[in-house]
């Protein structure tokens, strides 16, 4: 039998599921989103999106500490160690609804991540594209030899070598 306190922290951990099920599905959106704005070129849309980006960052960590310190509570009031309080030892405890509803969380939010880990691989590749296509051009305007060389700003400083990578693709 489970006790009244546990299930309020189950319900409560259920409502930071559901806010990382919204979170996941609106990263995916915005690497849909993403693509169409880089494939269209719309520099405006993407400087929307850049804060849009911005702003969610907040939440989304709060998020990630609420569900973290749930977790961890949780861990404590059943004598088992922090790290290895997952949604499928959760689930070997409970039992009913919650135990259903965490089943379903659980089940919804790895649909959710296999397909992020695919819209972000296709969005890695049209990024490296890109960054490939423009190293081309590049090279047609300025020569390649153009790259090797150091260049330098205003003050008489060196600026950062050309044939770096134009973003950082690490997500």
């Amino acid at each position: 039998m489970v006790s009244s306190w546990i299930e309020t922290k189950v319900d409560a951990l259920l409502e930071v599921l559901d806010e990382d099920i919204r979170h996941t599905e609106a990263t995916l959106s915005q690497l849909d989103l993403l693509r169409t704005l880089l494939i269209k070129r719309d520099d405006a849309g993407l400087e929307r999106l850049l804060c849009d980006l911005r702003q969610s960052t907040e939440s989304r960590e709060a998020g990630l500490q609420r569900r973290d310190a749930l977790r961890a509570e949780l861990a404590a009031e059943l004598g088992c160690d922090p790290t290895t309080m997952t949604l499928s030892a959760l689930k070997g405890i409970l039992s009913g609804s919650r135990r259903q509803a965490v089943v379903e969380r659980q089940a919804r939010l790895k649909t959710l991540v296999a397909q992020l880990k695919r819209e972000y691989a296709l969005t890695t590749a049209l990024l490296a594209d890109c960054t490939r296509f423009n190293r081309s051009l590049m090279d047609v305007f300025f020569g390649s030899e153009a790259r090797s060389k150091p260049t330098y700003n205003a003050r008489g400083a060196m600026k950062p070598s050309s044939n770096t990578s134009l973003m950082n693709l690490h997500y």
